[in-house]
């Protein structure tokens, strides 16, 4: 982030606080969300569910939180972007693919969270990735599907295995089939 020199005056923009109004408020979810989650598990001490919502939760909050603050108080001014919303290098089409890419990502990622209680975290989280490099980045589907598999077993090894998380299991929780 650069401010300009002289006397010009970076803008407050809109859309910039906006954005950093909602990221506050997903951090604030998280975090205030955590707390049905234990910090650590009772029966060994290790992680509990609750500790990486928390600490990710409230560094996303506090950070948002200085960066509405420093938006409010000077604004912005990203390098190269000249204080506008719209670029002249992008044509109108180019444009509207853009915003469309965007909305397609986000409900995507709402789609997912949906998808967490059904299916689990991880199975989640690689569909997602599935779906995102496939049809949204146009990746070639075998390619697509090696980032998914890589996807799952990098979130498999880092949060079951090294972190002893535990994610819900949604479906494949052997517990949901025991009772059958």
């Amino acid at each position: 982030m650069s401010v300009p020199t002289g006397t010009e005056r970076p803008v407050r923009r809109r859309p910039v606080l906006v954005a950093y109004c909602g990221l506050a408020a997903v951090g604030g979810a998280f975090f205030l969300g955590s707390f049905a989650y234990p910090w650590t598990n009772p029966e060994d001490g290790t992680i509990g569910a609750g500790a990486l919502p928390r600490v990710a939760g409230l560094l996303l909050f506090v950070l948002s939180l200085a960066l509405i603050r420093q938006e409010s108080r000077t604004g912005s001014v990203l390098e190269g972007d000249g204080q506008v919303a719209e670029t002249a290098e992008h044509t109108p089409e180019e444009t509207r693919r853009i915003r469309a890419k965007l909305l397609v990502v986000t409900l995507t990622m709402a789609a997912t969270a949906l998808l967490i209680p059904i299916l689990g975290m991880l199975p989640a989280l690689t569909v997602m990735t599935l779906f995102l490099t496939a049809v949204v980045e146009r990746l070639p589907l075998t390619r697509a599907a090696a980032v998914s598999a890589g996807v799952f077993a990098v979130s498999y090894l880092l949060f079951i295995v090294v972190l002893q998380v535990p994610l819900p299991f949604g479906l494949f929780d052997p517990a949901t089939w025991s009772v059958l």
